[in-house]
């Protein structure tokens, strides 16, 4: 268990797939209505010239959208460099003019070794609880538009995002920090952010650190969990308003526009970065800063839950410990084994879709995976276990019992099965007649050759009805049906392997005598009855055998074949319990026995 928890906890891009995973199957809807995208997309390239255009043109475009009656206006657009156009300072000084009458947003962005930013931030921080070092101060400087755009523009937001290790952009970093050498520390809101305070006409923004799940930022109305810092992007399956730039200077404004946060950016390909998102696909930044603000305008989140990973490390424990008990009760019942797995396998994902509905985050996939893997560890447990019990079972009884009876040992608590307890039975006994003289009339090997032909013909017809023998007396076999698996019509089952042991052997005499061995005569005796069965013996030597009345009968009955004429006899008890006609023989008074015995042969 505690090879699982470290395996899965060094695990963090399967845990955010399994988030992925929640938004893929079940899409959560965030409203698109207030927010906007003007693309300078192909059409627009086509109708106006390739990119960049002159900044006095892009200029009329800003103020086409605030014509439309935008709210805010964002620029995706990086201006780090003065228009590079035969008439540039106009241009810029145009394009200027425009972002002051706008209610206007230009893209920046930081980096680790840019140079320090020369302009100022347009949003002012006011910070609660933890303080303005709470932020990553790596950043020394970054790219920001030239001072005259700058200081136009009502908003600097920065544009920078990192995907996740897998590639995936699945959230957003909301604030920034710049710690330039010998610079104070400055706060930089992200683009969303600095287009939602414009849009609201704040000065500024609130950040609360309170930790325990309380960190949030204030935008005017919109109170943001911060959560690890970033806003967890909703990937909607549906996309924002798109209006083409080229549309837009041709007509002079957009009444779809009106009260909405519009998104200017490029789409066009090879123009502008396409982010692979979390339900796998496609989308241009100006996607996902569209997003961000309506989750914010919406107050729609993906936070984890409160001690998440508490709770995904309960759900490991506590469901490996269910598995580990269902495993230790029903060893016996592999199917009962697996469903009970499954069922706790599947409870992490069926919370995890419950609290995602709700907004929560609690990661499925790690305490599924290690709640299967203990779950195939003790499977496999279970199975070496078993596949050690057969082994054992073979090495002790394959001698003694059918591979069938062998195998449906194996399948059930053998060491129940092999206890002793008195349970019916039927007993038969297979012998020579007139072993003795054989032996004393014939060579030893042609003795022994003869005996073993006997012993295979009896094995081989008592194990073909799943009998077990107890154990060979000599020149004489005995075992027993019943034991130490059930079997039903074991009456007849024993009647049936004695007349055949009887029959194959008559029938195999002219073998023995081709070889130049004896001639062999057998006869057999059978009866049912209650008797005691299980291992017996000391702790040097165990056998698995029965003692009882019906093992005294059959040694009584075998010796009455010769007196009676008969090759098989019965007694009551398996002429009682057999569906095979009977017909009585005799009554007799055997020795050991009390009272008459009545005694049966099968119907010829």
């Amino acid at each position: 268990m505690v090879l699982v928890l470290a395996a899965i906890a060094a695990s963090g891009s399967l845990r955010e797939r399994g988030f992925d995973l929640y938004q893929t199957l079940l899409p959560r809807d965030v409203p698109l209505d207030q927010v906007a995208i003007v693309a300078i997309d192909e059409a627009s390239l086509a109708s106006q010239g390739r990119w960049p255009w002159p900044r006095a043109r892009v200029g009329a475009l800003v103020e086409a959208i605030a014509e439309s009656g935008a709210a805010a206006i964002g620029l995706d657009l990086l201006f780090p460099e003065p228009d590079a156009s035969a008439d540039g300072a106009a241009s810029d000084a145009a394009f200027a003019q425009a972002l002051a009458r706008a209610p206007s947003v230009v893209a920046m962005t930081l980096g680790a070794d840019a140079p320090p930013v020369r302009v100022e931030p347009k949003a002012g921080f006011s910070f609660i609880g933890a303080g303005a070092d709470a932020f990553d101060r790596g950043y020394g400087g970054g790219v920001a538009p030239i001072a005259p755009l700058a200081e136009a523009a009502g908003g600097l937001g920065v544009i920078r995002a990192f995907a996740d290790d897998d590639g995936r952009m699945r959230a957003i970093p909301l604030v920034w920090a710049e710690q330039a050498p010998g610079m104070p520390l400055r706060h930089w809101p992200a683009f969303s952010v600095e287009m939602l305070r414009v849009a609201q006409g704040e000065a500024g923004v609130a950040v609360r650190m309170g930790g325990a799940g309380e960190d949030a930022i204030k935008v005017g109305g919109a109170i943001v969990p911060l959560g690890d810092g970033r806003l967890r992007l909703i990937d909607v399956p549906a996309s924002p308003l798109r209006v083409s730039a080229s549309e837009l200077l041709a007509n002079g404004s957009d009444g779809t526009l009106a009260g909405r946060i519009v998104v200017l950016a490029v789409d066009a390909a090879g123009l502008d970065r396409y982010h692979l998102t979390a339900r796998g696909e496609l989308r241009l930044g100006a996607d996902l800063h569209a997003i961000a603000v309506s989750q914010m305008l919406a107050g729609l989140f993906l936070l984890e839950a409160p001690n998440a990973r508490l709770a995904e490390f309960a759900l490991l424990a506590v469901g490996g410990l269910v598995i580990l008990i269902a495993l230790a009760l029903l060893a016996r019942r592999p199917v009962l084994v697996a469903l009970a797995a499954l069922g706790v396998i599947a409870l992490p994902p069926a919370l995890g879709f419950a609290a995602y509905a709700n907004g929560l985050l609690i990661d499925w996939t790690q305490p599924s995976a290690g709640l299967f893997f203990v779950a195939l560890a003790g499977g496999y447990g279970l199975y070496r276990q078993a596949e050690r019990r057969r082994r054992t079972l073979q090495t002790q009884f394959a001698q003694f019992l059918s591979p069938e009876v062998v195998r449906r040992l194996a399948e059930t608590d053998a060491r129940a099965a092999l206890a002793v307890e008195d349970r019916p039975i039927t007993v038969m006994m297979v012998d020579i007649r007139g072993f003795t003289a054989l032996t004393e009339s014939w060579p030893a090997d042609k003795t022994v050759a003869a005996l073993n032909h006997f012993l295979a013909i009896a094995n081989a017809e008592i194990f073909a009805r799943d009998g077990t023998i107890d154990k060979y007396l000599g020149d004489a076999v005995l075992a027993f049906w019943n034991a130490p698996v059930e079997q039903p019509g074991h009456a007849d089952l024993a009647l049936d392997a004695a007349q055949a042991i009887v029959a194959r052997v008559d029938s195999e005499n002219a073998t023995l005598t081709a070889r130049g061995l004896p001639v062999l005569s057998v006869v057999a005796a059978v009866e049912t009855g209650t008797c005691s069965v299980g291992n017996m013996g000391t702790a040097d030597r165990v056998d698995f055998t029965a003692i009882g009345p019906a093992v005294n009968m059959v040694a009584r009955l075998e010796q009455q074949c010769k007196q009676l004429g008969e090759p098989v006899l019965a007694g009551p008890g398996c002429a009682a319990g057999a569906n095979q006609p009977m017909r009585p023989v005799a009554t007799l008074d055997l020795r050991g026995i009390d009272g008459p015995t009545h005694v049966f042969a099968p119907q010829q």
